[in-house]
């Protein structure tokens, strides 16, 4: 219902505008909790401890993991435009239901039957 009352009260003129305005709200959440879990300091003494971090493995995995969140936050908004906020809501459940299940198929670590329900 939130995203369909900013589509409809802010002008966003193109579908980037709801990415980079859903975006950039949460920046100053993401820094603060940065802030509160001292990942600052921890990347600071990692990058001394070792002179060659980051790798460039790292960089890959971090610049694919923008690339595939920004996709999502895009596919999100277009599906969110295309279905009703019942349908919407559905569909992320079923996502959640989906990823769980091959969870368990995958991985032998994952959490137990009480985590899972």
């Amino acid at each position: 219902a939130y995203g369909k009352k900013i589509l409809k009260d802010v002008s966003l003129k193109t579908q980037s505008g709801p990415v980079l305005y859903t975006n950039l709200l949460g920046w100053p959440s993401m820094l603060l909790f940065a802030v509160c879990g001292n990942e600052f300091n921890d990347l600071s003494s990692r990058m001394q401890q070792d002179p060659q971090f980051p790798t460039n493995n790292t960089i890959f995995f971090m610049v694919l993991g923008c690339i595939i969140g920004t996709a999502i936050g895009y596919s999100s908004w277009w599906c969110r435009d295309k279905v009703s906020a019942t349908s919407f809501t559905l569909i992320g459940v079923m996502n959640k239901c989906l990823t769980v299940f091959l969870n368990l198929i995958i991985w032998d670590q994952h959490a137990n039957a009480f985590g899972i329900a």
